[in-house]
């Protein structure tokens, strides 16, 4: 009898967390392009609309290997700056992707010429969303282990 309430209590156990992981995956807002918050508000930029540049740099990943790829996108001062979003010194930028992993900067690095981008493709290829179509990724240069290279970006927050 307590064998069978245990197994009972693991498969309902189961079943919510497969749930939690549902909603919490279906709880990125929808639409294609990317979000920005700041002020209160929220403004959805179209990737295509968005004026994109040819970058390159290298990327350190957490065994310390370093990679080199060419990126098309846009560095994340001048999107915010023409979306009319100031940064200064002391903002606190987070970047958070479609399945909720998030990363923070500082606003010194995101007006640290060169140092933070949006990309919307890597090395020639298209970078997707979580579920296809056209995604995004945060590009941070110059960090020791490349965890804040948040890919499937959704939305940007200033604070």
């Amino acid at each position: 009898m307590k064998k069978k309430w245990i197994i009972g209590l693991i498969a309902l156990l189961g079943c919510a967390a497969a749930m939690l992981g549902l909603l919490n995956r279906n709880s990125s807002p929808a639409g294609e392009g990317l979000l920005l918050q700041a002020g209160g508000k929220t403004y959805t930029v179209s990737y295509e609309k968005a004026d994109q540049i040819s970058f390159e740099g290298d990327l350190v990943n957490g065994k310390g290997e370093v990679t080199h790829h060419a990126y098309q996108g846009i560095e994340l001062s001048s999107l915010l700056s023409a979306n009319g979003i100031a940064v200064s010194d002391t903002s606190k930028i987070t970047a958070v992707s479609e399945d909720n992993y998030s990363a923070e900067l500082t606003g010194t690095e995101v007006l640290e010429p060169g140092k933070v981008y949006i990309a919307v493709t890597a090395d020639g290829d298209q970078i997707e969303g979580i579920e296809g179509g056209q995604g995004a990724q945060l590009i941070v240069f110059g960090d020791s282990n490349s965890r804040r290279a948040v890919r499937y970006l959704k939305t940007i927050a200033v604070e």
